[in-house]
């Protein structure tokens, strides 16, 4: 029997965004006629840097004239009701009353831009809790507080305060990329990426995300039939449920997400935290989601700059075969390089592309890949027109890499305007990068012809890896809540064990057994248990909410008599003493057969206080923190997922058959750790984590034996 896992998203609901991004009516309220106030910034971007034909209300409370249009002195005195967007420049403790009359107007979204809420400490986070209660209230939707509003070009609409909105997308270069950032400083680095031919069509700045977050954008976005790829900056995720199901509607339309996360280190987190009031999350567990859901993730914004410009030319698809072209040989070998250590190969060329190259090519130019043309590139621009087709030609080729090492004014501007020529009709990514510090018409050429150069090898290969990999993860993806088997007994516990003893029974009943061993409470009924299982044996204590029992010498290896199982009790029951454990915890040990042959596994499952369950597993046994030889996922996961995690460790090759050795049972711990997930989130939140360390994996058809397993 068998059954399917409820998707996260299944419960969640994501609002329609329409009045939000294309509104009818809206209403500013802290309207200024002060030049350079963030007042009058945002009238301006409204009426006179926006293609807005809607109702507009401003209110201040001086009251007077905008030009021809009426101040308001109050929300109250709007002759409207069921106004589509409002946006609040007002100071924070003016922000709820504001919002209270926003509410009896019938706003349906409310943009506040004031900072000074959560981010300063609790009686912001107090202030903030008391608006999203009106808000739920009412049913009107908050964006921010402390954000820079919403940018959309096409049509254009700024509903936000900044300056620089008069200058986005003036290079009317057509876009097809979304942008969602909670931080406005950084949104507005990428939004002016267009002076480098890089643009985003939309941007979302979110801030402190009291109520609409980044994920209500991303899958708005994911929804939008002008978006072809989705941009985002995250500095905390609250709700990771939404986040998932805000990835999986992106994946599911096919649109790559690209995200930095910012707060990946200690000092991160703080910067944060006091920033947007953010969860930064453990940074680990943020890469196995994003992971695991197709989330591309960079590590600068160079990097998404890069990534999403060149996703956006070349769509999805493997670039994994490299072919570098250049009039360097220093360039290309330095290129090769990049290509190795990216991981990424080197095309090999077909002899007729070689053959082809060669009618125009100097006999002494290097025609295997890396290509070098010399310096007879340079003044013969025609060269790269004639040896550059084959290349685009070539089946084996699945990228052309330009290097552009110095800048020769008219000679490289000629050069790339023929090299475009070829590479606008071929059929292989091209990818140029502008290497010289000097710019000029050749780099201008290639930013206004679409081809948005990059402005290093590693930083080349680094956006051709994250295309390859997202290519090959959107290849094999897989139902992430497939068919698994259902585990009747566990929903029936009523209390979690205490102990190894009573978590290894609980185990048991879901099929996944143990040693041989037995439980016992004196020297001598531990003697009589040896004797029965027989030696060698390992003793070990059993006491409520012991974890660690190697660590305060709870563990007894290699026992092979009965006075040394006897002498071992007394030990083990004189370490507990020491460390302060008391009687009524203590039950006695486990007398346990040794198991001395296999491959030990660590599984373990905790829930994370951003996306809930999380799966570890990889190298275990008592070096599990040294070795570090882990990977992980979220939960539920199937089968076919988990396997695909546990492929990236190391410890993964060494259960296939090698030099001799046996092959593991590879079938059996994967059933093993589908079980103890199921089993985990059958517990609800009644288990906080789960860990069988090790979980030793046998010889082929053997299976799998849990030497030690705990519950927290």
């Amino acid at each position: 029997m068998s059954t399917s896992l409820p998707q996260p998203s299944s419960e969640l609901t994501f609002d329609d965004l329409l009045r939000l991004t294309q509104p009818r009516s809206i209403m500013i309220v802290g309207a200024s006629t002060t030049v350079g106030t963030l007042g009058h910034t945002t009238v301006l971007n409204l009426l006179d840097h926006s293609e807005f034909d809607g109702d507009v209300f401003l209110v201040n409370p001086k009251g007077g004239q905008w030009q021809h249009r009426p101040l308001y002195q109050s929300v109250g005195d709007v002759p409207a009701q069921a106004i589509d967007v409002a946006l609040l420049l007002v100071p924070a403790d003016a922000a709820y009353s504001t919002l209270e009359a926003c509410a009896a107007k019938g706003v349906r979204y409310a943009i506040v831009f004031t900072g000074g809420f959560a981010e300063l400490g609790e009686q912001g986070q107090t202030t903030e809790q008391e608006m999203l209660a009106l808000a739920r209230r009412s049913g009107m939707r908050l964006y921010g507080p402390n954000c820079a509003g919403m940018t959309l070009l096409s049509p254009r609409l700024g509903l936000t305060f900044s300056t620089e909105f008069r200058n986005d997308g003036r290079n009317n270069r057509v876009s097809r990329i979304g942008l969602v950032t909670q931080g406005g400083g950084l949104g507005r680095s990428l939004m002016q990426g267009n002076e480098r031919g890089v643009c985003f069509s939309s941007w979302f700045s979110t801030g402190n995300e009291l109520d609409l977050d980044n994920a209500d954008f991303i899958h708005w976005l994911a929804q939008d039939p002008d978006i072809d790829i989705i941009c985002t900056v995250i500095e905390g995720i609250k709700d990771g449920a939404r986040f998932v199901a805000a990835a999986q509607a992106a994946q599911r339309a096919g649109k790559p997400l690209i995200a930095l996360k910012v707060g990946r280190s200690d000092f991160g987190k703080k910067a944060a935290q006091s920033h947007t009031a953010s969860l930064a999350g453990d940074d680990v567990v943020n890469d196995a989601v994003f992971s695991q859901y197709g989330v591309i993730r960079v590590d600068d914004l160079d990097e998404m700059l890069d990534v999403a410009s060149l996703m956006s030319r070349v769509s999805v698809q493997s670039l994994q075969r490299i072919c570098v072209y250049s009039s360097s040989g220093g360039a290309g070998v330095l290129s090769a390089d990049k290509v190795g250590e990216a991981g990424l190969t080197m095309a090999c060329l077909a002899q007729s592309t070689i053959a082809e190259m060669a009618r125009y090519a100097p006999s002494y130019a290097a025609l295997t890949n890396p290509v070098d043309l010399t310096t007879k590139a340079l003044v013969d621009p025609e060269l790269a027109r004639k040896c550059l087709s084959p290349l685009f030609n070539d089946p084996a080729v699945d990228a052309v890499l330009y290097p552009v090492t110095s800048n020769y004014s008219a000679s490289t501007e000629s050069t790339v305007r023929n090299m475009l020529d070829v590479a606008r009709n071929g059929m292989k990514a091209f990818v140029p990068v502008w290497m010289s510090s000097r710019r000029g018409p050749a780099h201008d050429l290639l930013i206004n012809e679409g081809f948005a150069p990059i402005y290093s090898l590693r930083n080349a290969m680094q956006a051709i890896k994250r295309i390859t990999w997202y290519a090959e993860k959107s290849n094999t993806a897989r139902d992430p809540n497939g068919l698994m088997p259902v585990l009747p007994n566990a929903g029936t516990l009523v209390d979690l064990p205490r102990n190894e003893a009573g978590a290894k029974a609980l185990l048991a009943q879901n099929g996944i057994r143990s040693p041989k061993e037995a439980q016992a409470i004196t020297a001598k009924e531990a003697v009589v248990q040896a004797s029965r299982i027989g030696f060698p044996v390992a003793l070990k204590l059993v006491a409520d909410g012991v974890l660690h029992k190697s660590e305060i010498g709870g563990v007894q290896l290699n026992l092979w008599n009965e006075a040394q199982v006897h002498d071992a009790f007394g030990q083990i029951i004189k370490n507990a003493h020491e460390h302060k454990i008391s009687d009524k915890c203590i039950r006695g040990v486990l007398v346990s057969e040794m198991i001395t042959d296999g491959v030990e596994i660590l599984v373990g499952i905790h829930r994370d206080a951003v996306f809930g369950p999380i799966l570890t597993i990889g190298a275990g046994g008592v070096w599990v923190e040294i070795e570090a030889d882990v990977a992980r996922c979220h939960l539920p996961a199937s089968r076919s997922q988990i396997e695909q995690v546990f492929d990236t460790t190391r410890v993964a090759k060494r259960l296939s058959s090698y030099r001799g050795m046996p092959a593991r049972d590879r079938g059996a711990l994967l059933d093993a750790t589908q079980r103890l997930a199921l089993l985990f989130l059958s517990l609800g939140d009644r288990a906080q984590s789960l860990e069988v360390n090790p979980l030793v994996v046998l010889n082929n058809g053997q299976g799998v034996v849990a030497l030690d397993a705990v519950f927290e």
